[in-house]
């Protein structure tokens, strides 16, 4: 009985520390785009190994008019997997469910890449055209990523910038949807944050 009336009294709190944190300044529209994955929840298909930094924790993507912030936190330091890719879809009017059953309700247009070594690329796949980021564009920071990416390399397929949605995804490969690790949010899509 101690510890139930504990527990319950410890949800209260967190249940108050969250509200408060979601009522101070964070428009509606906003919260939902601050995405929390589950630890250890790696996709029954996958093929490689539960590695930490394949294991999605947090994402969001921010858009403040002319630029778009891509971040996530993965469960490990990232560069522990040989082969591992971090994949941030975005559907910008036009996106279409790649990953067959998979992951019916990741739709994407669009993709942004990232290497464990810092590089990225956008590729358009409306377009077919795969643009290099700078390396400034990209910084990796334990279990972070950080990407800044032009608007220009996202144009419209229908969304306005600011009405877009993401996904993202550790993989250890580019080949198969086999080498899909986790996705974050699982099978959706989430809002972009507006600055």
């Amino acid at each position: 009985m101690y510890y139930a009336r504990h527990v319950r009294r410890g949800a209260v709190a967190a249940a108050a520390i969250v509200s408060a944190a979601c009522s101070s300044g964070t428009s509606p529209q906003n919260r939902a785009c601050y995405v929390t994955d589950p630890a250890g929840d790696f996709i029954p298909s996958f093929a490689g190994p539960n590695n930490p930094d394949l294991d999605a924790r947090t994402m969001h993507v921010t858009y403040d008019g002319t630029t778009f912030d891509f971040a996530a936190t993965v469960n490990g330091t990232i560069g522990q997997t040989a082969g591992a890719v971090y994949v941030w879809g975005i559907n910008r009017g036009a996106g279409t469910a790649r990953f067959g059953s998979i992951a019916t309700g990741v739709l994407f247009d669009a993709v942004l890449i990232v290497k464990p070594d810092g590089t990225g690329s956008v590729r358009d796949f409306i377009t077919s055209v795969s643009t290099a980021l700078p390396a400034s564009a990209v910084t990796i920071n334990g279990t972070s990523i950080d990407v800044h990416v032009a608007a220009s390399l996202l144009p419209t397929q229908g969304f306005a910038p600011g009405a877009y949605t993401t996904n993202f995804w550790p993989r250890t490969g580019l080949a198969s949807n086999s080498q899909i690790a986790d996705f974050a949010p699982d099978n959706s899509m989430a809002p972009v944050c507006l600055r």
